[in-house]
């Protein structure tokens, strides 16, 4: 059971925000991508990699313009550049910058790998995508452009680049690449890369915030870590429980199986990750029963039921044990909040 690729909202707010500056309309985004742009404002958000390339086709449709991934990535904005940018280039050289940067890179793409490597004295940035359904022509022309129009204006103006190259075919508007990029592009190759004297490695960042990059560090290594338990045993075994808790108790058998395992292969792998089936089923029942009584739409009676309980009595203890209150309690109390909350909206407008 395979994990669903992601990248930043960050990304996708920005060609979000590209396409209403260019009059398309938010709602024919919304409806065709399934993303609402409210729901990138929390800079944690995570979108399917599958709806981020839909939102590049329908660009590139709405827009008529081939190249528009390289003339976004030409365009400098802060207000639109992610942590991910504000950490890389608080660094002190640019060679930690891009070290950094090959670490993180999967919080901004889960479906592209980074690397960096010296090559005969060479600097060599290469993008190198798993799976051919995780390639997107727009989604790389805006990252490398990106990458050197941000390079340009926080390094050295004078950034002079050996080559770059495309996993792509030649496109129709091929002289735009050698116009952003002033050097020689080459298409069709293994890998994404952008090439450079290995010196510029030594550059020092000017305007770099020591105090800012530990602070957006440490907000992203807890996202890597997330991220790293999505590929765990431990979150395919609560998707999988996730599933199937209406259905009534869970067996472990059940799930052992759907993983192509035996009971006690599954325990010894969980216990290797410092889980216990069990403890992963109270996990995705709390998860669930607060989201349940958060959105209010069923019954304490249905809720116990969605969540594989025989009976309300038993779902009422399990939340107490988890919460310190009782299911009743917490909706009220939340109810009682959210009333406030509007009470003291009204008086400040």
């Amino acid at each position: 059971m395979e994990s669903e690729v992601t990248v930043a909202g960050s990304s996708v707010k920005a060609v979000f925000q590209a396409l209403l500056e260019r009059k398309v309309s938010q709602s024919l985004i919304e409806e065709r991508v399934g993303v609402r742009l409210d729901e990138l404002d929390d800079q944690d958000a995570r979108v399917a990699l599958g709806r981020f390339h839909q939102l590049w086709e329908l660009a590139l449709e709405q827009t008529g313009d081939p190249a528009l991934g390289l003339h976004l990535g030409e365009q400098l904005d802060m207000s639109r550049m992610g942590v991910i940018g504000h950490i890389v280039f608080n660094n002190r050289t640019l060679g930690r910058a891009l070290q950094q940067y090959v670490r993180l890179a999967q919080v901004a793409n889960e479906g592209v790998a980074v690397s960096l490597r010296d090559q005969d004295g060479l600097a060599v940035l290469e993008w190198h995508c798993e799976r051919p359904e995780y390639y997107s022509i727009p989604n790389m022309d805006r990252t490398m452009a990106l990458a050197i129009t941000r390079a340009r204006r926080f390094v050295s103006e004078k950034l002079y680049l050996e080559r770059v190259t495309f996993q792509h075919e030649k496109p129709d508007y091929a002289p735009e690449y050698e116009r952003i990029f002033g050097c020689p592009v080459l298409f069709g190759q293994p890998s994404c890369s952008i090439v450079f004297r290995r010196h510029y490695l030594d550059y020092e960042l000017p305007q770099r915030n020591p105090y800012l990059h530990q602070i957006l560090t440490r907000h992203v290594e807890r996202l890597l870590r997330r991220l790293a338990f999505r590929n765990t045993l431990s979150h395919k075994v609560k998707g999988i429980v996730s599933k199937h808790l209406s259905l009534g108790e869970l067996d472990a058998e059940v799930v052992a199986e759907q993983l192509h395992m035996s009971r006690h292969t599954l325990y010894r792998k969980l216990k290797q990750e410092g889980q216990s089936f069990q403890g992963l089923v109270e996990e995705v029942r709390k998860e669930k029963a607060i989201r349940y009584l958060k959105e209010d739409r069923y019954a304490l009676s249905e809720i116990a039921f969605l969540l594989g309980f025989s009976e309300l009595s038993a779902f009422s203890r399990a939340f107490k044990r988890w919460t310190g209150e009782s299911p009743a309690n917490y909706r009220q109390n939340r109810k009682a909040k959210e009333s406030k909350a509007k009470e003291d909206k009204v008086k400040e407008d």
